[in-house]
């Protein structure tokens, strides 16, 4: 019995030594860890992402009128699924950008905005498109890059479906500029863009658009829908709409931007390329004729 005894004593003290030994391991093994793990790197590496790679340009889509970066969204999906980094902006006073300013609402003010973002977001490269009256925005972002030289962030500016042909932008009567002032930011006795409920918003918008419910209504959960708040945002502004017939489509920033950009191409001065693409007669609103002044020919001359 005591013998019984002594061998259980003897376990019981080995178990004991093993567990101090294993438990001195740990504490031990912890400790060494621990360095390694607190330990930081000062160096921050780059990451890739779906907007920019070290492999491709970001496209980088600018919209046209009475739009915003939701018309690109089917775009985005495809590119995406080719591998091609993208990003799409809403330009001010669109989609859910401020408006700012309606003074400061200019073409050089449009194109800044979008060249401010993309290097804001760690851009290095990119093809910039613009559409319809983002094509005239995409002219004067690249009349302004073509002053960076070798600065410029741009690889290809890419003008889809527009000309610098100026639009006349329909009359408005002073009662009716009143009105459409309070599409603006917000603030006292201005909603802004963000309505109590989808019925209220579309009531704002009809008047605008030519009482067209089939066009109104397809915005809804579109270019207009519902916020957490259960308010209802639109992405559709009559007051950036008004400002852009006027102070773009209506001017001649279009051509004298296309001017500036020939004449540094002529002289080789041109750090990136420039393309021109309209669509098929008759879904295009470019003029097409030989002759016509500020049309497609015109351009290409």
């Amino acid at each position: 019995a005591q013998v019984a005894t002594l061998d259980k004593m003897r376990q019981t003290l080995l178990r004991t030594r093993l567990g101090l030994s294993l438990a001195a391991s740990v504490v031990g093994a912890v400790q060494m860890a621990q360095p390694a793990r607190s330990r930081s790197s000062s160096a921050v590496l780059p990451l890739a992402s779906s907007m920019q790679s070290s492999q491709r340009a970001t496209a980088v889509l600018v919209h046209g009128l009475d739009s915003s970066k939701e018309t690109w969204s089917g775009v985005l999906a495809d590119l995406a699924a080719a591998g091609y980094p993208a990003v799409a902006y809403d330009l001010r006073g669109h989609g859910e950008s401020p408006l700012g300013d309606p003074d400061e609402f200019e073409p050089a003010a449009l194109a800044s905005d979008v060249l401010a973002a993309v290097r804001a977001a760690g851009i290095k490269r990119c093809v910039l498109v613009g559409h319809s009256m983002g094509g005239r925005v995409a002219m004067r972002a690249a009349a302004i890059e073509a002053e960076s030289g070798g600065a410029s962030v741009l690889r290809a500016v890419v003008v889809e479906d527009m000309d610098v042909s100026p639009r006349t932008a329909p009359e408005l009567s002073a009662e009716k500029r009143r009105e459409v002032a309070a599409w603006g930011d917000g603030g006292e006795g201005a909603p802004g863009r963000r309505f109590a409920s989808w019925g209220a918003c579309r009531e704002a918008l009809l008047p605008w658009y030519d009482a067209d419910e089939v066009r109104v209504d397809s915005w809804r959960n579109k270019r207009v829908r519902p916020h957490p708040d259960s308010s209802w945002w639109s992405d559709i502004n009559p007051l950036a709409r008004r400002l852009a017939w006027e102070r773009v489509l209506a001017s001649d920033d279009g051509a004298s931007a296309w001017r500036e950009l020939a004449a540094r191409s002529g002289s080789g001065g041109l750090p990136f390329s420039v393309q021109l693409w309209h669509a098929d007669v008759p879904g295009s609103v470019v003029k097409e004729g030989a002759g016509e002044v500020g049309g497609i020919a015109d351009m290409s001359g």
